[in-house]
């Protein structure tokens, strides 16, 4: 490891929107830092967009290295090591949301859910305004009934649909989840508290 990649991240560290930064291998000799945000780093993230917040990350701490490849993560252990470190520069960025805990109750799963900072549909809807697309949310609420209420994984109709306010970067949501047998319909909503995010019912035919 470089000593200008390991002073990087101490100068990184240093930052305002920076809990913790650590560097690795992201392959063979190429270099990597993994960030954790600090609630300025995350709302930096949510107003920028993710190549815009690294630029200015990078401007900030006068960074005129070689290229790196950059992870972000809700949480790194101070008792990483150096191979993990190196593993989740070489993982792909992550497609589902992060299980945080779930219930269940008279046939209604309830699923606690945090929005991973570097999920890897932000960078496209959109690079400068990280959204979490709808198609992603029903995929994912019927990803989570398949398992669980062993309904299809994949739906013919959708109902009622409501996106009521924006999924962001980092963001806690409770899905909750349920099978209307007698219809065929799986009803799905995403909200935290008082903020409700989406809902629908999903549908699928009789002989689905």
């Amino acid at each position: 490891m470089s000593m200008e990649l390991v002073c990087t991240a101490e100068r990184l560290r240093t930052h305002a929107w920076v809990a913790d930064a650590r560097c690795g291998h992201a392959g063979e000799n190429a270099p990597g830092i993994v960030l954790v945000l600090h609630s300025t780093g995350i709302d930096a993230l949510c107003r920028l967009g993710r190549s815009r917040l690294i630029d200015r990350l990078q401007r900030d701490i006068e960074y005129t290295g070689e290229p790196v490849t950059w992870r972000l993560l809700d949480t790194l252990p101070a008792s990483a090591s150096a191979q993990q470190i190196d593993a989740w520069l070489q993982a792909p960025l992550p497609r589902e949301a992060l299980l945080l805990d779930e219930q269940q109750h008279d046939g209604v799963w309830t699923l606690a859910l945090r929005i991973p900072l570097d999920l890897v549909y932000f960078p496209g809807h959109f690079p400068q305004a990280p959204v979490l697309p709808g198609a992603v949310q029903i995929a994912w609420a019927l990803s989570f009934a398949a398992t669980r209420l062993g309904t299809p994984a994949r739906c013919q109709m959708m109902e009622a649909l409501k996106f009521q306010q924006l999924l962001r970067p980092g963001n806690r949501a409770d899905l909750t989840l349920h099978h209307d047998a007698a219809r065929n319909k799986l009803h799905f909503a995403y909200r935290h508290g008082d903020k409700a995010y989406s809902s629908g019912r999903l549908a699928w035919s009789a002989t689905s």
